[in-house]
C-alpha cells in the first residue's frame, strides 16, 4: 500500500462490524481491505507507545453510535448548511444535552450526501499525543481509504516521532484529495494535555479548506476559538440551543407517550425541564406512567424526585468533594456570583469553582451576557436544596445568614430581606424591608412584599410607617380593595394624629384609595379622587399612578379629550426602569382607548411597548407583563389568530387572574372561551365563563358577570335555546339594577350586555321591532362615549334585526357599512363569531349588488371562515355514521382511551395484545379523521360518540 510498508507485528488489527473498519471501501475487484488484520486478535494492535506499552485500537471508537427514536430538530440540522464553509464546529453542554445525537445525525446526513466522514469517540485514555493521533489517523483513514495510512506507519515505526510529522502527513494526504472531508471529535473534554490542544490547533490552522472539524465538548475546549470567531470559521452551540423548544418537546412525547398529554400539561413539563433533553428522555421512559398518572407525575415534578433525582445524584457522584459540597452550601441562593459564592461558603476556592463550573456547563446557566451572575438548573436547584437539607440542615440558617448580609452589604435590600427571613432573622428583616418595600411595588412585585407582611405580626410593622404604606399600596394592586381602603384609614389617622401631619403622605393615601376604588370598577367614585392628587402630589409615581386613575375614569366615561389631556410626569431613563408599573399601566390604558376607536394596530403598538418594559425591567412571567399580554390576545383573536390569542394568555392565566385590572382578567376569559367554542368546544367555553361570572360575584365585579353572561346568552341564542337564553337576560337585568349608571361610567357597559342580550333575545323570538329599538337607544348611548368597537357589534345585531323585520334595503346598506369599517380596522372574528345570521346578510348583500374590489378580499375571508364553522356545526349530526363506521371493539378502545387508560393498560382490560391495539388505534385515527389519541378524543366528544366525566 502507498505510502507504509507493514511487519507482521506492526499491523493493526481490527474488530469486524459487519463491514470492513474503512467503511468497507477494497482495493480492486478482490475486495481486499485497505489495512490487512493479520492476527486472531479482534480488537487491539500489536504496536508500542512511548515508554513501551502495548498500542490498544478499539474499532467501536471509530464509528458513531446509533440512535433510534430521535425527534426530528429541523433547525438544528439546518446550521449543518453552514459546515462547509467553516473550518470548525463546537458542540458544548453538559451530560444529557444531546450533543452527540445531533453529531450523529449531522454524521449521517453528510454520509448520506457522499461525503467522507470520520468518527473518533474520545475517553480518558485517550489523552497522550501519540495515541490521540493514532486515533485521528485512523478515524480519516476508516472515511477516506487515501488518507491516514502514512501517519499511521510513522507512529508504529517511531514512537517518539514529532506530532508535527504526523499532521503534515494527515494533512498532505488531505491536500491530494477533492472531496470534502469532515471530522467528528466526540467527547473532546477528556482531553487535558496541552500537546494535544497544540496539534489540534496546528491542523486547524494547516488543514486544507475542504477540511472540516466538528468537536461535541462539555467544556470550553483550549482553542483559538476568538481567531476562528474573527475569521468567521466558527460554528457555536451551546446548551441553549441544544434545549428543545414548545414544538420538539411536543413532538417527541407524541412520539414516546402519544396522547397522554394535554398542550397545557406539555408546556408545564417544557417550563419545568426547560427543555433539558436528559430529564425529558428520563420521564418519557417511565413505563408505569400513562395518562392521567403521568400528568400527575408532570405537575408534582421537582429534582428531589426519582428517577431525576437519581440522574442528578450519579452526575454529582462524578465530581470532587469539595465541589459537591461547595454546589449544596450555594443551593440556596436563586443567582450566584463569585463573591456572594465566597461569602455564603467562606471559601476562597469559591470563585474559582464557581468559574470551572461555568466553563464545564454544569447544569449552570448565565444570567445576561457578562459571566457575573449565574442560575442552577431548576430541578438541580431543587434537588440540591433538597440534598443540604438532608446531609447538613444544620448549616442552612447560618447560610442564608450570610447571605442576607452580602446582600444587604450590595444594597440589594430585597434578597437580603428573603434570606434574613429563611436564616429567622425577623428583627434584621423588618430594618431592612423599608428599604424595599417601595421598590417591589413599582415594579409590580407585589406578592413578594404581601408575603412579608403575612409573616410578621401586626404590631411588629405597626411603628414602620414606610413599610405600612407600600403595603397599602400593594393591597390595592393586588386587588385586595377592602383590605387596603382599611390600611389607608388607618394610616391617615396615625398621620392626622401627629403634631404636624405631613400632606404629602396624606395625598399617598388618597391615591391609595382611588387605586382600589377604580380596581374594584367604581371609576365615577375613583375619578375626583385622583384627579386632587395629580397635581397635589410632588411624587412623580404618586402623581402618575393618580393620572393612570384619571385616564381610565375619562375613558368608561367616554371622555376621549380629557384622557388624551391627562398630565403625565415624564420619567427619567433610571425612574423608568424603578417605576415600571405605573408606565406598563398607562400604556395599557391608552391602548385600551385605540381599541375602542377600532385602532387596533395602534393599540397593539401601546401593548407591545408595555410588554417590552416589563419584560426589560422585570421579567416575562411577571405581573407587569401579564397587563399588556392579557390585551395582545383579544386583538389576535380579533384577527382571526385562534392558536396565538390562547397562547398569550393560557400559561399567565392564574397571573392575570390575581393581580391584573378587570380588563385584562374579562380579555383572558374572553379569549380562552371564545376559542373553545370556535373549535366546537362549547362545555368548556360555559365553564370558563360560568367561572368568570363567579370570580365577578367574589370581587364585586358586576361588569366582569355581565359580560361572562352575555356571552352564555349569546351561545345559547346561537344554538336556538331560548329558554337558557331568557334566563341569562333575567340575571343581566338584574346586575344592571344592582350597579347603576345614571352617568356615563365603567358601570354603563352592564346595561349595554344586558340590552345588546335583550334584543338578540327578541330578534330569536320574531320580535324584530323592539329588537330595533332598543338597539337604536343603544346605538345613540355606545356614540355619545364614542364606543366604536361597541358599535360594530350593535350595527352587526340592527342589521340582522331590520333584515328579520323585511327592511332589506336598510340590513344591506347598514351591513355593508359595517363591514367595511371591520376591514379597515382588521375585524374579522367579530363578525363571524355572530353566528348563522352573517351568512344571510352576506347572501343578502350580494344579491343587492356586487361588492366593491377592495372589500372582496374581506368578504372571501368571511366565507371561508362561514364555511369551516358550517363543517363543524354539522358535525355532530355525522356522529352516528362514524359510529357505525366503527367496531364494537375500537368503539370500546376509543371509550377507554378517554378515559385516560394507556395502551397497555387497554390491552390488559380487553385481554387483547398491546399491538392489537395499536393496530385497532390506526383504524380509528382513519375513520376520525385524525392523528394523535388526544385529537380522537376530542373529535368523538364533539361527535357525541364519548362523554367524559
Amino acid at each position: 500500500m502507498p505510502g507504509a510498508s507493514f511487519s507482521p507485528t506492526e499491523v493493526v488489527h481490527f474488530r469486524h462490524c459487519g463491514h470492513p473498519p474503512n467503511g468497507g471501501r477494497t482495493h480492486g475487484d478482490k475486495g481486499e481491505l485497505l489495512v490487512q488484520p493479520r492476527s486472531s486478535h479482534l480488537a487491539f494492535g500489536a504496536g508500542t507507545l512511548p515508554g513501551g506499552g502495548q498500542l490498544p485500537f478499539l474499532a467501536t471508537k471509530t464509528v458513531p453510535a446509533r440512535f433510534r427514536g430521535l425527534v426530528a430538530r429541523p433547525r438544528l440540522v439546518a446550521m449543518l448548511s453552514e459546515l462547509p464553509a467553516k473550518r470548525l464546529a463546537v458542540i458544548k453542554a453538559p451530560a444529557g444535552f444531546g450533543k452527540s445525537s445531533l453529531a450523529a445525525t449531522w454524521a449521517e446526513k453528510l454520509e448520506q450526501s457522499g461525503n467522507c466522514v470520520g468518527w473518533l469517540t474520545i475517553d480518558s485514555d485517550d489523552d497522550e499525543a501519540t495515541r490521540f493521533l493514532f486515533y485521528v489517523s485512523q478515524a480519516l483513514h476508516h472515511a477516506c481509504p487515501d488518507v491516514g495510512a502514512g501517519a499511521i506507519g510513522l507512529i508504529l515505526e517511531n514512537n517518539l516521532i514529532d506530532p508535527t510529522a504526523i499532521l503534515s502527513s494527515l494533512i498532505n494526504d488531505l491536500a491530494e484529495i477533492e472531496d470534502d472531508v469532515y471530522l467528528f471529535l466526540e467527547d473532546y473534554h477528556w482531553l487535558s494535555a496541552s500537546r494535544i490542544h497544540q496539534t489540534v490547533a496546528y491542523f486547524l490552522k494547516h488543514a486544507p479548506s475542504h477540511c472540516h472539524v466538528v468537536l461535541t465538548t462539555r467544556t470550553e475546549p483550549p482553542l483559538p476559538l476568538a481567531t476562528l470567531r474573527a475569521q468567521n470559521q466558527l460554528i457555536e452551540i451551546d446548551s441553549v440551543a441544544l434545549r428543545f423548544d414548545m414544538q420538539e418537546t411536543q413532538a417527541f412525547l407524541d412520539s414516546t407517550k402519544p396522547g397522554a398529554l394535554e398542550l397545557a400539561d406539555m408546556k408545564l413539563l417544557q417550563r419545568k425541564t426547560e427543555g433539558w433533553p436528559a430529564a425529558l428522555r428520563i420521564i418519557s421512559s417511565m413505563g408505569s406512567q400513562s395518562g392521567s398518572s403521568l400528568k400527575e407525575y408532570v405537575h408534582n415534578l421537582a429534582g428531589s424526585q426519582r428517577p431525576v433525582a437519581a440522574y442528578l445524584a450519579e452526575m454529582l457522584d462524578g465530581l470532587p468533594v469539595e465541589v459537591v459540597a461547595f454546589m449544596l452550601r450555594t443551593a440556596i441562593l436563586d443567582r450566584l456570583s463569585g463573591p456572594l459564592c465566597e461569602a455564603v461558603t467562606g471559601s476562597s476556592s469559591s470563585r474559582t469553582i464557581l468559574a470551572s463550573l461555568a466553563q464545564r456547563q454544569m447544569l449552570l446557566a448565565p444570567l445576561g451576557n457578562d459571566g457575573v451572575w449565574f442560575r442552577y438548573h431548576a430541578l438541580l436547584s431543587e434537588y440540591l436544596r433538597q440534598r443540604l437539607q438532608t446531609d447538613r440542615g444544620v448549616e442552612v440558617p447560618e447560610l442564608h445568614r450570610r447571605a442576607s448580609l452580602w446582600y444587604a452589604s450590595q444594597e440589594l435590600w430585597t434578597e437580603a430581606v428573603q434570606h434574613a427571613i429563611a436564616a429567622g432573622d425577623s428583627d434584621r428583616a423588618i430594618s431592612w424591608i423599608k428599604n424595599c418595600a417601595m421598590a417591589l411595588i413599582k415594579r409590580g412585585d407585589l406578592f413578594t412584599l404581601l408575603e412579608w407582611q403575612r409573616q410578621f405580626p401586626d404590631e411588629l410593622m405597626r411603628g414602620q410607617s414606610e413599610v405600612r404604606l407600600a403595603i397599602a399600596w400593594g393591597l390595592a394592586l393586588a386587588l385586595r380593595f377592602d383590605e387596603a381602603l382599611k390600611l389607608a384609614t388607618d394610616i391617615e389617622g396615625h398621620i392626622a394624629a401627629t403634631h404636624l401631619p405631613d400632606s404629602s403622605l396624606l395625598c399617598e393615601c388618597q391615591t391609595i384609595r382611588s387605586v382600589a376604588i377604580a380596581l374594584k370598577d367604581d371609576s365615577e367614585r375613583a375619578l375626583p379622587l385622583a384627579q386632587a392628587c395629580v397635581s397635589g402630589s410632588s411624587d412623580p409615581w404618586t402623581a402618575n399612578v393618580a393620572s393612570n386613575v384619571v385616564r381610565l375614569g375619562h375613558m368608561k366615561a367616554g371622555n376621549l379629550k380629557q384622557f388624551h389631556a391627562t398630565p403625565w410626569i415624564p420619567y427619567s431613563v433610571e425612574e423608568d426602569r424603578r417605576n415600571v408599573f405605573a408606565s406598563v399601566y398607562r400604556h395599557c390604558l391608552k391602548g385600551l382607548a385605540e381599541e375602542r376607536q377600532i385602532r387596533l394596530a395602534a393599540a397593539e403598538g401601546y401593548y407591545r411597548e408595555g410588554l417590552r418594559i416589563a419584560e426589560r425591567d422585570v421579567g416575562p412571567n411577571s405581573i407587569a407583563a401579564a397587563l399588556p399580554a392579557s390585551l395582545i390576545a383579544r386583538i389576535k383573536y380579533e384577527q382571526g389568530q385562534l392558536d396565538e390569542a390562547e397562547a398569550w394568555v393560557i400559561d399567565r392565566a392564574s397571573l392575570i387572574s390575581s393581580a391584573t385590572m378587570l380588563d385584562c382578567v374579562w380579555s383572558s376569559y374572553f379569549v380562552i372561551a371564545r376559542v373553545a367554542a370556535a373549535r366546537m368546544n362549547f362545555e368548556r367555553a360555559r365553564t370558563i365563563l360560568e367561572r368568570a361570572e363567579n370570580q365577578g360575584i367574589a370581587r364585586d365585579w358586576g361588569r366582569l358577570s355581565a359580560g361572562a353572561i352575555a356571552e352564555q346568552a349569546r351561545l345559547h341564542l346561537n344554538d336556538g335555546r331560548l329558554d337558557e337564553a331568557t334566563a341569562c337576560v333575567d340575571r343581566l337585568e338584574r346586575l344592571a339594577r344592582k350597579y347603576p349608571a345614571p352617568r356615563p361610567c365603567a358601570w354603563s357597559e352592564i346595561e349595554w350586555h344586558h340590552k345588546l342580550a335583550r334584543a338578540h333575545l327578541l330578534e330569536q323570538q320574531a320580535r324584530p321591532d323592539e329588537a330595533i329599538s332598543i338597539l337604536q337607544q343603544l346605538q345613540r348611548e355606545a356614540e355619545a362615549m364614542e364606543h366604536r368597537q361597541f358599535l360594530i357589534c350593535i350595527a352587526i345585531r340592527l342589521s340582522a334585526a331590520q333584515l328579520s323585520a323585511g327592511k332589506v334595503a336598510e340590513a344591506v346598506a347598514r351591513f355593508r357599512r359595517v363591514l367595511a369599517a371591520c376591514a379597515a380596522a382588521g375585524l374579522y372574528q367579530t363578525v363571524l363569531d355572530e353566528g348563522p345570521i352573517i351568512s344571510n346578510l352576506l347572501q343578502t348583500a350580494q344579491e343587492s349588488g356586487n361588492f366593491t374590489p377592495d372589500m372582496i378580499p374581506y368578504v372571501d375571508r368571511l366565507l371561508a371562515g362561514l364555511h369551516r364553522a358550517g363543517q363543524d356545526n354539522l358535525a355532530p349530526a355525522s356522529g352516528t355514521r362514524i359510529l357505525s363506521a366503527l367496531s364494537p371493539r375500537e368503539t370500546s378502545i376509543l371509550t377507554l382511551i378517554a378515559e385516560g387508560l394507556s395502551n397497555k393498560e387497554i390491552a390488559r382490560s380487553l385481554d387483547i395484545g398491546p399491538e392489537t391495539v395499536k393496530s385497532h388505534l390506526k383504524s380509528i385515527f382513519t375513520k376520525l379523521g385524525v392523528e394523535r389519541r388526544a385529537q380522537a378524543v376530542s373529535r368523538a366528544q364533539t361527535l357525541g360518540l364519548v362523554t367524559t366525566q
